[in-house]
């Protein structure tokens, strides 16, 4: 029963957060991506493991510290809070996270039950991955004055435009600047086309580097669809027209991540608002378009970090 308990609660979470997501795009069009932070948010942390959150829970809980007016954007369990002394204070409201359990597989010859990797030939899978939820608190609901944990304050200079450069140059992906009216990645040939940072101007939003940044992060999450990297397929391959549009939800979900990685201010598209109505008739009828597309995009994200650690070890 617990189980099943579960499960409710981090379906009705999900359902309950897509709804927001789209009320944002509905009533703030191409801002929507604000609900998310801005440049002065670090991603969500895991106060206790240092662990970035992923897929869906990195922007629920971006969403929860703006629209709760945390400073910070760390958290941890109960029970995690416990082990570095802290004391989640009294009548918190906790948030609501989603994991999932690794599939269940039953030897052959024993009957005996395991999770996780397994010999194929000798087990046979009895459940597939099993959604569930836990919950979280904020470090700003917590009391730290017994505590070994720290708070660490982002400043900025964490990250310059020199890193995002060689962040850039490690990825591998080949970056040209032929074609001056427009920015795209080409799959067939594997690359970049950037306008030329000159090309780019600033606006009440956001200077001009930040627009370059925020477009060629972008890209840059397409282009993990490569073979050579995820080899993302087209997630709807009955309906070409919603499969472009996915993709384009995944690349700026990616480019959101990315950016606040670089402190930079996330900016949207010229041709943003074209998928907006898109999106906002996929979610109304299926969170998991929401769902699934974040978790590609984090994938995206963490493909690239991997990236970093193998260039500058090689």
């Amino acid at each position: 029963m617990k189980g099943n308990k579960n499960m409710t609660k981090s379906k009705e979470t999900l359902k309950s957060f897509v709804g927001e997501v789209v009320n944002e795009m509905i009533h703030n069009n191409d801002n929507w991506v604000k609900m998310f932070g801005d440049e002065n948010l670090l991603p969500a942390t895991n106060a206790v493991t240092k662990n970035r959150y992923k897929g869906i829970n990195y922007f629920m809980l971006a969403a929860t510290t703006r629209d709760k007016g945390y400073k910070q954007n760390v958290w941890a369990t109960y029970k995690q809070w416990a082990t570095v002394g802290a004391q989640v204070a009294k009548g918190s409201e906790s948030t609501t996270i989603i994991f999932y359990k690794p599939p269940m597989y039953k030897d052959k010859k024993t009957g005996n039950i395991i999770m996780g990797q397994v010999n194929y030939s000798d087990h046979e899978r009895v459940t597939g991955p099993i959604m569930s939820a836990a919950s979280v608190f904020n470090v700003a609901q917590v009391d730290l004055s017994n505590s070994s944990y720290k708070v660490e304050e982002k400043t900025n200079t964490q990250y310059s435009v020199a890193n995002i450069d060689e962040f850039v140059k490690n990825t591998g992906v080949k970056i040209i600047f032929e074609d001056d009216t427009s920015c795209y990645y080409q799959e067939s040939k594997d690359l970049i086309n950037m306008t030329p940072k000159a090309k780019f101007h600033d606006t009440s939003d956001a200077d001009a580097t930040q627009h370059y940044y925020a477009t060629l992060f972008h890209e840059l999450t397409h282009a993990t669809k490569h073979k050579s990297r995820l080899d993302r397929r087209n997630q709807f391959e009955d309906d070409s027209r919603k499969s472009y549009a996915y993709e384009e939800l995944v690349a700026e979900l990616g480019s959101i991540m990315l950016s606040q990685h670089f402190n930079q201010t996330k900016t949207v598209r010229e041709n943003h608002a074209q998928y907006l109505n898109s999106w906002i008739k996929a979610l109304q009828k299926d969170f998991t378009f929401l769902t699934s597309a974040a978790q590609k995009a984090s994938a995206a994200v963490e493909y690239y970090l991997n990236q970093q650690s193998k260039q500058r070890a090689a």
